[in-house]
C-alpha cells in the first residue's frame, strides 16, 4: 500500500499476532516435534566428526579451543527411518543438538504410532492445519501449511520506508563522504559506530561467512546492490525451512532490507557494514502466521549454520506471543535459557558463532521487554536508536527475566537506509535493521582480529559501548565504538598510563581512559586558557583499565579550547590534555 510517497512493509523482528486460533477438534494435525530419548545404535561418533561437519567448522571449532560433544551427533538414522517408514508421517528435517525431528501428519492413528513408539520421549504440536483444511484419518495433506494472506496479516507491524531516490529526501544527517570514502546515505549509520574508519582500512568482513536466519529475501538473486556477492560466489548457498519448495527469493522482502545493511553495494547510495563477506540465506521465519514451529525452524537454521562453518549469525527475529495463546510465553521465561529459541542461540553461541540478534520493538506495547533469543545468554542483542543516539521509541526494553542488562548494545534503527525491491534506496524502521549494522561490523572486526574468538569479539563490541560503565536496561551498554573495539582485541593491547580524552572535539559521550596500578583516588579539573578552575570532579580510579565521562556536565561551558588535569591525592602526580569543546 503505497500513500503520500510512504510505503508501508510488514517488519519482521515480530510482533507476534495475538489472535486465538480457532476451536480445534480433539486432534489436530500439523506439525509436530519429536523428541528421541537417545542416540543409541548410531553410526556416528565424536572420533570422526568430519562425517556430520565441514572441515570449515571443525577449523572455528579448533580455533576456539572448542571441542565436538555428544550434543553434536545427528540422532540416530535408525529412529529416523522409522518415522519415516509411516505413509502417513512427513520428516521435514531432524536436530543434533535437541536430538529430535519435526514432522508432519494429518492423522491421529499415525500420530498415536509415533507416541507410541520406544524411542520416543516426547510430542510437541507446533503448527496445526490451516482452517480449510481437513485432516482425515491417514489421508495426505500439503504438509506445507501455507495459508494464503496478504502481507502484514497476523498483525504484524509495519514499517514505514521512504523511497529517497525517488522523493530526493537526502537530508543533512546523510553526508555521503566519510574519511574520504563515498558511503552514500548509509555513511551516518556507519559512523555512528566509528565503523567507518575500519572500512577504509580495507576491512570489509572478507574471509568470514554470515548466516543470515529470516522470512525470506525477495529479488535478492536480481537487485544490482547484491551483484557483488554473486559474480564472486559469496552467496555461499540458499536453504528454506518453511517451504518444501523452496521460495528463498519469491517471499517477504524483509531478509532483502536485513540483507543490504551488511553486503548492498551501490557507490554514491549504498554501503554495508560487511560488503566482501559470504553469506549464507536461510529462511526461517513464516511471514502469514505465528506458531512455535519457527523455533525449531531457528534451531534448524542455527544447525546449518554451525555445520557449514558460519562465523555470524544476524537473525532479526524474535518471539513472544503466537497464534495459539496455549504457546505463548511469559516474561518470567525469557531467563536465557527456557525458550527453544534461547536454548538454540546458546547451543550455537558454545559452538564458537557469534550470535547477533534484534532486542524487538515491543516498547510501546503492552509487552514492552526484549524478545527471545534476544534474551539468550549467548545472543549479541541490539536496540535501536535514532542517527542523533536517542532510543528510538520502539525499541524494547530489559531486562532479561534474571535480571541481566539487556539490550546489549544499541546501533542506528529508525530511518535506516535500505535497498528496497524496486532498486531504490528506502528507510526502515525497527530493530530488524540496527542488528545487522553491528553483525556486518563484527565481521570486519573479526577479519582484522582473527586471532580473537567469538566471546571476544563480543566482549570487545560490548566494552567499547559509550554507557559501558553505566549500563542500564534502556541502553544497555550503549553505542559500540569499533575503533575502541579494535583497540581492545590488540594482542599486545596496553591501556593508555598517560591522559587520553576520546573524541576529542568533545561530546557529552567523551571518556578518559585511564590505567591504574592501584586503587586510588584523583581529582579531576579543568581550565579555560586565563588558567580559570571551571570544573572539578573527584573520582576514585580502581586498579585496571578505567573510562571516566565526566563530560556529561559542562554542556554550559562556552565552546573553545580547554585543558584537563587529573592529579592522584596521594602523590600529587598530574596529567594535562587539551580538549576542545564546540558543541
Amino acid at each position: 500500500m503505497k500513500r503520500s510517497g510512504y510505503i508501508y512493509l510488514p517488519v519482521l523482528f515480530l510482533l507476534l499476532a495475538l489472535n486465538s486460533v480457532q476451536a480445534q477438534e480433539p486432534f489436530a494435525g500439523g506439525h509436530f516435534w519429536v523428541s528421541f530419548t537417545d542416540k543409541n545404535n548410531s553410526p556416528y561418533s565424536i572420533n570422526r566428526p568430519w562425517d556430520f561437519l565441514s572441515q570449515r567448522s571443525l577449523e572455528r571449532r579448533a580455533s576456539q579451543m572448542i571441542s565436538v560433544n555428544h550434543a553434536d551427533l545427528p540422532p540416530s538414522p535408525a529412529y529416523i527411518d522409522s518415522l519415516r517408514a509411516d505413509a502417513a508421517v512427513e520428516v521435514w528435517y531432524a536436530s543434533r543438538w535437541f536430538n529430535g525431528a519435526l514432522v508432519y501428519t494429518a492423522s491421529q492413528t499415525a500420530w498415536e504410532r509415533i507416541t507410541s513408539l520406544s524411542f520416543v520421549a516426547s510430542v510437541e504440536h507446533v503448527k496445526p492445519i490451516p482452517p480449510g483444511q481437513s485432516g482425515k484419518d491417514d489421508q495426505q495433506q500439503d504438509p506445507t501449511g501455507k495459508k494464503e494472506q496478504p502481507q502484514g496479516a497476523q498483525g504484524l507491524e509495519h514499517h514505514l520506508l521512504y523511497d529517497l531516490v525517488a522523493e530526493k529526501r537526502v537530508a543533512a544527517m546523510w553526508e555521503k563522504m566519510v574519511n574520504g570514502t563515498d558511503f552514500g546515505f548509509s555513511a551516518a549509520t556507519i559512523g555512528q559506530i566509528n565503523g567507518d574508519v575500519l572500512i577504509a582500512d580495507g576491512f570489509l568482513g572478507q574471509g568470514k561467512i554470515i548466516a543470515v536466519l529470516d522470512a525470506g529475501f525477495l529479488a535478492t538473486d536480481q537487485l544490482s546492490v547484491f551483484s557483488h556477492l554473486w559474480n564472486t560466489g559469496r552467496i555461499g548457498g540458499t536453504r528454506d525451512f518453511v517451504e518444501r519448495q523452496p521460495n528463498i527469493f519469491g517471499s517477504s522482502p524483509h531478509g532483502t532490507y536485513v540483507l543490504s545493511v551488511m553486503a548492498a553495494r551501490r557507490p554514491g547510495e549504498l554501503m554495508g557494514t560487511a560488503t566482501e563477506a559470504t553469506y549464507w540465506l536461510i529462511r526461517t521465519e513464516e511471514s502469514a502466521n505465528e506458531f512455535r514451529i519457527e523455533e525449531y525452524n531457528w534451531l534448524a537454521g542455527a544447525e546449518l549454520a554451525d555445520s557449514l562453518g558460519a562465523d555470524i549469525i544476524n537473525s532479526s527475529l524474535g518471539y513472544t506471543r503466537f497464534d495459539d495463546p496455549e504457546q505463548d510465553y511469559t516474561y518470567s521465561q525469557l531467563d536465557g535459557q527456557t525458550t527453544v529459541v534461547a536454548k538454540a542461540a546458546n547451543m550455537a553461541s558454545d559452538r564458537g558463532i557469534l550470535v547477533v540478534n534484534s532486542a524487538g520493538n515491543y516498547a510501546q506495547q503492552n509487552w514492552r521487554y526484549i524478545g527471545s533469543p534476544a534474551d539468550s545468554f549467548g545472543a549479541l542483542s541490539v536496540g535501536a536508536v535514532e542517527i542523533s543516539g536517542e532510543r528510538a521509541a520502539f525499541s524494547s526494553f530489559g531486562p532479561s527475566a534474571d535480571d541481566r542488562i539487556k539490550p546489549d548494545v544499541m546501533a542506528h534503527g529508525r530511518q535506516v537506509p535500505v535497498a528496497n525491491t524496486a532498486e531504490g534506496v528506502a528507510l526502515a524502521n525497527g530493530t530488524s535493521f540496527s542488528s545487522p549494522v553491528i553483525a556486518g561490523m563484527s565481521a570486519a572486526l573479526w577479519q582484522k582480529h582473527p586471532q580473537a574468538n567469538a566471546q571476544q569479539i563480543k566482549k570487545a563490541i560490548i566494552e567499547s559501548g559509550n554507557r559501558y560503565l553505566m549500563p542500564d536496561t534502556v541502553f544497555g551498554h550503549g553505542i559500540p565504538d569499533f575503533v575502541w573495539a579494535s583497540r581492545l582485541l590488540q594482542h599486545n593491547f596496553q591501556p593508555e598510563k598517560q591522559l587520553v580524552l576520546y573524541p576529542n572535539p568533545i561530546s557529552p559521550e567523551t571518556y578518559i581512559s585511564q590505567f591504574s596500578d592501584v586503587d586510588q583516588q584523583v581529582n579531576i579539573e579543568v581550565f579555560d586558557l586565563r588558567g580559570q578552575l571551571v570544573y572539578s570532579l573527584d573520582y576514585t580510579l580502581l586498579s585496571g583499565y578505567n573510562r571516566i565521562q565526566p563530560f556529561r556536565q559542562v554542556h554550559h561551558f562556552n565552546n573553545g579550547i580547554y585543558l584537563l588535569r587529573m592529579t592522584t591525592q596521594q602523590t600529587g602526580e598530574f596529567s594535562v590534555a587539551k580538549f576542545l569543546k564546540a558543541w
